[in-house]
């Protein structure tokens, strides 16, 4: 792997949520093309109850149809205010550099030094692989909570090997991706 995606912590930029570009750039082309179309502005008044019944009216569907087909189906779209301000959320947690590169981690747009980063910085190390407290140390609990043992064996692996040796792990890199396969 390329040693600029491998973070100091033991985490890989590659296989973090925040750094895939796909899952962002769709958000951001997703909510540009509803904002562009007005979709937005078109679904939630669709979502009136005044326009539903008019729909149903149009439609020749009794109150039952309307209320099951049409009140099913268009008064989700209530919520396209908040479902937008959620795609906006999700464009601006992407993270654009990897850790290594920003000296911290940038997801959000604002680059935070994380306490093992601090750590490292005040003992003159690369890495936590070169620690000898790795596996119990409390900077990286929240770390082991979330990746599982992907963190002590990307930091072993490291030590022994080298970061050119850390491998991918594609959909299997958070402790809940596991728990779902």
């Amino acid at each position: 792997m390329d040693k600029t995606l491998v973070c100091p912590c033991g985490l890989t930029c590659c296989d973090c949520m925040f750094y895939k570009n796909e899952i962002y750039e769709t958000a951001f082309r997703l909510k540009k093309l509803i904002i562009d179309s007005r979709l937005d502005i078109f679904l939630e008044a669709c979502s009136n109850e005044k326009t539903i019944a008019a729909m149903g009216e149009h439609l020749d569907l009794d109150k039952n149809a309307i209320q099951t087909k049409l009140s099913g189906k268009y008064g989700i779209f209530k919520e396209m205010p908040i479902f937008m301000s959620v795609l906006e959320g999700i464009v601006k947690i992407h993270c654009k550099t990897t850790c290594r590169e920003a000296r911290g981690c940038s997801s959000g747009g604002d680059t935070i030094k994380c306490t093992a980063l601090k750590c490292l910085e005040s003992k003159k190390y690369d890495g936590c692989w070169q620690c000898s407290e790795f596996e119990d140390c409390a900077k990286l609990k929240f770390l082991k909570m979330s990746y599982g043992f992907v963190i002590n064996e990307n930091l072993t692996i490291v030590r022994e090997k080298g970061e050119e040796e850390v491998k991918s792990r594609g959909s299997q890199y958070y402790a809940w991706q596991r728990k779902l396969s």
